[in-house]
């Protein structure tokens, strides 16, 4: 299945005058990063992903936020686009805190003795709320363990990508 052809989920944010906007995958901060840093070793992939994805991409707020922190080191342009996107509605923050405090919580403390960060943790609690969009990372490893066991959710990796 093409990232394309994942279905779409209406998002509950609503655009000035024109109704529900719609989705088809969820992404990561590894592929963001990718995407705006051309020294990236996974710039090609995430280049080749986002021309194929239709938009606009959901997100979480931890995921900006480790985005502009990996970005920092970078020019001052990378960071001003990530910002752009948001502000045209190309990609969509969705935080997770107060309302799903508790399903965070049981990500966090799932996994013994593995270290699941907040940004994860966050995301994988967006991709059960919708289950139908590809979540697009360049960390299959991580994922690949944090979706086991769940209903059947498309990973979309460097590793999995087919041209």
């Amino acid at each position: 299945m093409t990232l394309a052809a994942s279905p779409a989920v209406t998002v509950g944010r609503f655009a000035p005058d024109s109704g529900p906007l719609v989705v088809a995958s969820i992404v990561d901060t590894g592929f963001l990063v990718a995407l705006l840093d051309a020294s990236d070793p996974h710039h090609a992939w995430s280049v080749r992903t986002a021309a194929r994805a239709s938009g606009p991409w959901l997100t979480v707020e931890a995921c900006i936020t480790e985005s502009l922190h990996c970005l920092s080191r970078r020019a001052l342009p990378a960071r001003t686009r990530l910002f752009g996107w948001l502000e045209r509605g190309l990609l969509l923050s969705s935080h997770a805190l107060p309302e799903r405090h508790s399903e965070v919580w049981t990500e966090l403390t799932r996994y013994h003795g593995r270290s699941v960060d907040f940004a994860d943790a966050c995301l994988t609690v967006l991709s059960d709320l919708h289950p139908s969009l590809t979540l697009v990372t360049t960390d299959r490893r991580d994922f690949s363990v944090y979706l086991r066991g769940r209903s059947p959710r498309l990973l979309l990796t460097p590793s999995s990508w087919q041209p």
